[in-house]
């Protein structure tokens, strides 16, 4: 072989693999930033959910249901006046049993105990209009023996009510067995306090209601599913994107949201393991309704004991972040074939040429250049694509404005279309409207989005027609942008695909290529990219897979003598320009 010859192919084939060996790592460091991104915004995003979530679990620890008032206020009367019992009872709507507990100062009958009761079942039914028993009591009596063989009574009492927010928390009782003790006069401080107490508490429950409607509306507002439990395995909450993701009712019970897991998750195990463990328990995957969801069980600790009072379950649904990896990998995979198929060949053909220069005629050896002339020539298009595609990402993408009439550059390259669409048995139409203005516009890079919106056009339509059109766009009332369309008589485009379409992964997920035709889908994403770079739009209708589709986009055309208004147009550089745009 001719060294010189040989020394060209031993440069072509180091510059390319030098380039794909900078775009890769670039690719590989531009992945791995963008990981580190997001785990940093997942990592915020997840430290201000928790601690709204701590925050709801220090609420639900904290209950203002007066027993703690009572308790307070019946351990300090021993300092006020003299007694033989105090007893309290708080009235619980949620609890079967009505706490009854009874403290012994002096020694009592057990008589005298009952008759407390009583005393204090009939106050309490007076005040809440409902009739209560003895057999109603969950009783607790602490304090000095009883005297089994007295059956004194009761000889003097009072009765202080404990009212919070307008509903009786409870009563307390105090009690002795001598006659005429209690006067108003030595009860009036007593009263005092329990009433200043209690307004105390009212506006503490007040706003802490208030504070915690606000918390339940964000709780509600969370982009993830949420749950609480208590030790009980009693549901706390659930708001309501759990129904969503789960697919049950509107607030569902814990046993919906058991019946929803069941097969997939058991709840109830892992919230006991939460509760037992000290650390953070794994997390799991699980599907349900064809959703991906990642499960997380975090234990709810009494802020005061710092003992488990729950435990919170979060439901995050991962079904797009899936379904976008497995996108990157098959496009990364199909960039890999996509380059390794014309490196084969190149190789393939370099070796060839190697071993059977001196036997191979002239015209031989111009069809194996050639080849691969043409073979490296569709691989350095690809990557110019991907760096295209780099460029746009960072926010490095060029507009270069030149002046002249937009309608020979769009003839210009409809015109060079011309064999490919006649060797396939295609009609060419192309209307362009007469007296468009000249001004400044991106030569290269409108070429740029006609070359794929054509090559597209003819590499999905096998008969009919190919129209190219050409105007003034109205349609906002203004006349300064130019609209030109590309319809095809192809495949067409399924209404669920259109969307996804201009996305850097939309041939893979449209699945334009059932047609078994080969394509990066970075065409369609870059010119995108540049359209809207110049300040332009670009869209795409179609009737149905089988009846054609027609592609969109805008020119902001700035005339060339008005520098003001080319000067106006944003993401634009001009001639006179020197600096990069970024």
């Amino acid at each position: 072989m001719d060294p010189t010859i040989s020394l060209a192919l031993v440069m072509i084939i180091g510059t390319i693999a030098g380039i794909l060996g900078y775009f890769f790592e670039r690719q590989r460091f531009n992945e791995e930033l963008s990981r580190r991104k997001q785990r940093e915004e997942e990592l915020a995003r997840r430290a201000y959910e928790t601690i709204i979530l701590k925050e709801i679990g220090d609420r639900i620890g904290y209950s203002l249901n007066g027993a703690k008032i009572i308790e307070i206020i019946s351990g300090s009367l021993g300092q006020l006046l003299p007694y033989s019992t105090v007893s309290y009872i708080i009235a619980n709507e949620q609890e079967e049993k009505i706490i009854f507990s009874c403290t012994v100062a002096e020694t009592v009958s057990p008589v005298f105990v009952e008759h407390v009761k009583v005393i204090m079942l009939a106050a309490l039914s007076e005040m809440t209009q409902k009739q209560f028993r003895k057999s109603d009591l969950d009783e607790s009596i602490q304090g000095v023996i009883l005297d089994e063989g007295s059956a004194e009574l009761v000889g003097s009492y009072f009765n202080l009510p404990i009212v919070i927010s307008g509903k009786l928390g409870g009563i307390i009782n105090v009690a002795s067995n001598q006659k005429n003790l209690y006067s108003e006069k030595n009860t009036e401080v007593l009263y005092r306090i329990a009433r200043q107490a209690s307004e105390a508490v009212s506006k503490l429950h007040e706003v802490l209601e208030n504070e915690k409607a606000r918390l339940s509306q964000a709780v509600q507002s969370l982009s993830d599913g949420l749950i609480m439990v208590d030790t009980r395995y009693r549901l706390v909450l659930a708001n309501r994107k759990v129904a969503d993701l789960l697919g049950t009712i509107a607030n569902p019970s814990l046993f919906d949201i058991a019946n929803a897991l069941s097969g997939t998750l058991d709840l109830r195990s892992h919230v006991e393991e939460a509760l037992k463990s000290e650390g953070e328990t794994p997390s799991s995957e699980i599907v349900v309704h064809d959703k991906v969801l990642q499960v997380a069980v975090l234990r709810v600790l009494d802020k005061r004991t710092n003992e488990p009072m729950g435990a919170i379950v979060l439901f995050h649904d991962i079904t797009d972040a899936k379904s976008l990896e497995q996108l990157r990998r098959d496009f990364s995979a199909m960039m890999v074939h996509e380059l390794r198929s014309p490196l084969t060949s190149i190789r393939s053909t370099v070796e060839l040429l190697k071993d059977d220069f001196a036997k191979l005629k002239e015209e031989d050896l111009v069809k194996y250049l050639t080849s691969v002339d043409v073979t490296s020539q569709a691989m350095l298009e690809l990557i110019n694509d991907l760096l295209d595609v780099a460029k746009l990402e960072a926010g490095k993408f060029d507009v270069i404005c030149e002046t002249g009439p937009i309608a020979d550059s769009i003839t210009e390259r409809t015109e060079s279309f011309k064999p490919q669409i006649e060797e396939k048995g295609l009609r060419l139409t192309v209307e362009i409207e007469k007296g468009l203005p000249s001004g400044y516009f991106d030569k290269i890079r409108i070429k740029q989005v006609l070359n794929n919106l054509l090559s597209n056009a003819i590499k999905y339509t096998q008969t009919g027609e190919i129209k190219v059109k050409v105007a003034k766009d109205t349609s906002d009332g203004q006349t300064s942008d130019i609209l030109i369309s590309v319809s095809d008589t192809g495949i067409g485009i399924e209404a669920d695909q259109i969307d996804s379409l201009f996305s850097k992964f939309g041939q893979l997920k449209a699945g334009r290529n059932k047609a078994g035709l080969k394509s990066s889908g970075l065409g369609l994403y870059i010119a995108k990219g540049i359209v809207e770079a110049w300040g332009g739009k670009i869209w795409v209708r179609s009737e149905g897979q089988g009846l054609g589709s027609t592609f969109y986009f805008t020119v902001p055309i700035a005339e060339s003598d008005n520098k003001e208004e080319a000067s106006s147009i944003s993401g634009k550089i001009y001639p006179s320009e020197k600096i990069a745009h970024a």
